[in-house]
């Protein structure tokens, strides 16, 4: 398999995975393993669906294949987690959560799951402390795709009025998002 063919297949399988096909994603990561089993994306994202369907100890193979592979990974060691979590290692799903974190810093679902973490562990000061970042995160996140929707939408009206100043295009792109509220 070229490396073009198989970024195709596995963007192809992110894709059903975010629809939520999950049998569909499983056979084409299966696939690019099949032809090149040191992947660490596929093998992560394996075990991800692996644990959704329940099979828990296949999951975990793959998972920890992906850290081997792959130690700068942090969705695997976030799933690697949650599969400690649902078998009650909450000290062990905490590490992992941890290494997420140190990995990837901006993402609020890994902030979520150390909150659950301590939350299970009964350290409520640091399960405050991780579900207040998270919210940070996903307001940041949020305030950022709405200044971006709102350069993408003014963009949009200037090419369609033409030479509006540009003050009066953000007015004009205000009151849009104002009306559609």
């Amino acid at each position: 398999m070229e490396h073009d063919e198989r970024s195709a297949i596995l963007k192809e399988a992110d894709d059903l995975y975010a629809r939520g096909n999950l049998e569909e994603a499983l056979e084409r990561y299966r696939r690019v393993l099949a032809e090149d089993e040191t992947v660490a994306w596929a093998h992560s994202r394996t075990g991800a669906i692996l644990a959704q369907l329940g099979d828990l100890d296949a999951a975990e193979v793959h998972l920890r294949r992906a850290i081997e592979l792959d130690p700068k990974l942090p969705q695997a060691y976030s799933n690697l987690g949650n599969l400690d979590y649902s078998r009650g290692a909450y000290e062990a799903a905490l590490e992992k959560y941890k290494k997420a974190v140190e990995l990837d810093p901006d993402n609020p679902t890994f902030y979520e799951n150390l909150h659950a973490a301590y939350k299970r562990l009964g350290k409520v000061y640091e399960a405050v402390e991780a579900i207040k970042k998270a919210q940070r995160l996903k307001r940041s996140q949020f305030r950022q795709e709405a200044g971006q929707d709102m350069a993408n939408m003014s963009g949009s009206l200037k090419r369609r009025l033409g030479c509006l100043p540009t003050g009066v295009l953000l007015a004009l792109a205000v009151l849009g998002l104002a009306i559609c509220l």
